[in-house]
């Protein structure tokens, strides 16, 4: 039993197949406690993960679709029409109501597809026939519930040493209870015990603030963040770090922020 600032984890690995259980008491409520198992992913969870995905997809999406209502191309869109609309109508009222409906609807539309590209991202790899490049490890509860997940890729590239951390997710209700944490030093004794791997790589971006330092508390790296080459990394206008962990020479201390995943 070791003591992490206000969380005490107890840890047992079961080898190579990255099996972990760990229990994560909150010392600041002395009533509140999680016991969760963190195993590999076995055939029945993919329903389960599909599931906490889309929750977590769905925040992410609402986070998404809040930041580009304030993107200066959607506010010069926004002031363009409304200019266009008010010397067409010779009135105020009209486009003041129009803009007024256009952010009803734009903002939950927008977060909807924020959440759909999050989710399609996310669930990469899971339950795909044949996809030998992922791996997922799951963590339950006592009753058998899944509360959280992480995944694995790179296994099909050869020659480079690297794999990637991805998918973390964990359930709201259950947060701050050290499972995101559970899950990745499950994935990290998995990939020191994998042949030729060197370093475990993810990439986040700023809202993920408590998985960034999570990441950082378990020994991850920054990189400089930069922005995604793609039409999405344009219109949210995020820019990503990605993160290193050598699997060899990192004598990072362990430190444990309470409001980590």
């Amino acid at each position: 039993m070791r003591e992490k600032g206000d969380i005490l984890f107890k840890e047992t690995r079961t080898g190579l197949d990255g099996g972990m259980e760990a229990r994560a008491t909150d010392l600041a409520d002395g009533d509140r406690s999680l016991h969760v198992q963190v195993r590999p992913m076995a055939s029945g969870d993919e329903a389960a993960l599909r599931e906490l995905l889309a929750v977590v997809a769905a925040e992410l999406g609402s986070a998404l679709g809040a930041r580009m209502l304030w993107r200066p191309w959607f506010l010069l869109l926004l002031g363009c029409g409304f200019a266009l609309l008010a010397a067409s109508s010779h009135s105020l009222l009209l486009p003041l109501l129009v803009l007024a409906l256009l952010l009803a609807v734009g903002r939950p539309a927008l977060a909807h597809v924020w959440a759909l590209y999050a989710h399609q991202d996310m669930s990469l790899g899971l339950g795909a026939p044949g996809a030998t490049d992922f791996r997922f490890w799951v963590a339950e509860d006592t009753d058998g519930s899944v509360v959280g997940m992480v995944g694995l890729s790179g296994f099909g590239k050869s020659g480079d040493g690297e794999l990637e951390l991805r998918s973390l997710a964990v359930g709201q209700e259950h947060r701050g209870h050290g499972v995101g944490r559970a899950l990745c030093q499950a994935v990290l004794a998995f990939a020191r015990g994998y042949p030729g791997c060197r370093v475990v790589v993810l990439d986040t971006h700023m809202l993920h603030s408590p998985a960034r330092r999570l990441f950082s508390s378990l020994g991850f790296h920054p990189g400089p963040a930069c922005l995604q080459p793609t039409l999405s990394g344009f219109l949210a206008d995020l820019p990503v770090t990605r993160y290193h962990y050598a699997l060899t020479g990192n004598n990072t201390e362990e430190r444990s922020p309470r409001d980590e995943e």
